[in-house]
C-alpha cells in the first residue's frame, strides 16, 4: 500500500520535472523567436541566389566551352575556379543532444536512404548523427564534426567550409522549419549542381561584369559558404520549434500523470483520515466499556 510519504515524494519529483521541462520550452521558444525572423527573412534571397549559382553552371555553354579551350579543359567536370575532387558528398546536419523530437530521426532516415542509393561520400554534423550512422548497421567511412546546437562558432564552421568545398558536389540533408508544428527532412545543393528532380533545360541570357571566371570564384568561394550557413540556421531553426513541440507534449503528459498522482494523493489523505477516525472511536468504544 503506497505511503503518504512515497506520494508526496512522487508528487513533488513529478512537478519539478514538469517545471524543469517548461523551463526548457519556454528557452526553446525563445531561440526559435530570435532565430525564426533572420532565418524566414533570408531564405528567399538563399534560395534565389542558389538558383542563379546553378543557372551560371549550367547556362552559357558557348562561354564555359570557352573558357575551357582557353584553359586547355577537357573534361566539362574539370571547369571549376577551386580545386576539386571531383567527388560527391551528403553532409547530415544533426544534433548533439535529444528532446528534439522526430526531426533529427527523419532527416537521419533520408540521409542513409541517400547514401545508401549514390556512390557517394558521407559527413555528419552533430554528434546524435554520428552515433545514429554507427548504430545502423551501414559499415562505411565517414567524416564528423562538431557544431553547437544554438549558435554558430565561427572556427568550426570554417573547418566543415574549408571540408566540403574541395567537392565537386555538396548535398545537405537538414531539417527544414515549415511551422512551428511542422519541420520538414530536405536535401539541397550548396554547390551549384541541381538534385536530379530539378534538372532543368531553361537557359537565361547573362551579361558577366567583369568576366565569366571572376564571377565563378565569386559563386564557388563566397556564395558557397553562404548557402551552407544558411542551412545551419534552417536546421537550427527546425531544431527549435521541434524541441518546443516535444517539450510541450511531454509537459502535457506529465500534467495529466500530475492528476493522477493528486488523486492517488487525496485517497492516501482520505485513507489516513478514516484511519484516524476509526482509532478514535474504537478509543471511545474502549473508554465507554471501562467506564
Amino acid at each position: 500500500m503506497v505511503t503518504k510519504k512515497e506520494v508526496t515524494e512522487e508528487f513533488n519529483r513529478i512537478t519539478t520535472l514538469k517545471d524543469v521541462l517548461e523551463t526548457y520550452e519556454e528557452i526553446a521558444a525563445s531561440r526559435m523567436q530570435n532565430t525564426r525572423s533572420s532565418v524566414l527573412a533570408s531564405r528567399l534571397f538563399i534560395e534565389e541566389l542558389n538558383y542563379i549559382f546553378q543557372q551560371v553552371k549550367s547556362s552559357y555553354k558557348d562561354e564555359v566551352l570557352a573558357l575551357m579551350k582557353r584553359r586547355k579543359i577537357k573534361d566539362p567536370k574539370e571547369l571549376t575556379f577551386i580545386e576539386r575532387n571531383g567527388k560527391t558528398l551528403y553532409v547530415l546536419l544533426s544534433s548533439n543532444t535529444g528532446l528534439y523530437g522526430d526531426i533529427i530521426r527523419q532527416t537521419f532516415n533520408l540521409f542513409l536512404d541517400l547514401i545508401k542509393k549514390e556512390n557517394a561520400d558521407a559527413a555528419t554534423i552533430g554528434r546524435v548523427g554520428s552515433e545514429l550512422l554507427q548504430n545502423s548497421g551501414l559499415k562505411i567511412p565517414y567524416a564528423h564534426f562538431d557544431l553547437p546546437d544554438s549558435s554558430v562558432d565561427n572556427a568550426s564552421l570554417k573547418k566543415i567550409v574549408d571540408y566540403i568545398v574541395a567537392y565537386e558536389k555538396v548535398f545537405i540533408v537538414y531539417g527544414r522549419f515549415e511551422t512551428i508544428m511542422s519541420q520538414k527532412s530536405i536535401v539541397t545543393g550548396i554547390s551549384g549542381d541541381p538534385l536530379p528532380q530539378e534538372q532543368t533545360d531553361t537557359k537565361v541570357k547573362y551579361f558577366f561584369e567583369p568576366s565569366l571566371d571572376k564571377i565563378m570564384k565569386f559563386f564557388e568561394a563566397q556564395i558557397f559558404a553562404s548557402l551552407f550557413e544558411q542551412t545551419v540556421f534552417e536546421s537550427q531553426l527546425a531544431k527549435f520549434a521541434a524541441r518546443m513541440t516535444s517539450l510541450e507534449l511531454r509537459v502535457e503528459k506529465i500534467k495529466d500523470i500530475l492528476k493522477d498522482v493528486a488523486l492517488e494523493k487525496e485517497k492516501v489523505r482520505h485513507r489516513i483520515i478514516n484511519k484516524k477516525q476509526l482509532e478514535t472511536f474504537s478509543s471511545m468504544a474502549l473508554w465507554s466499556q471501562n467506564g
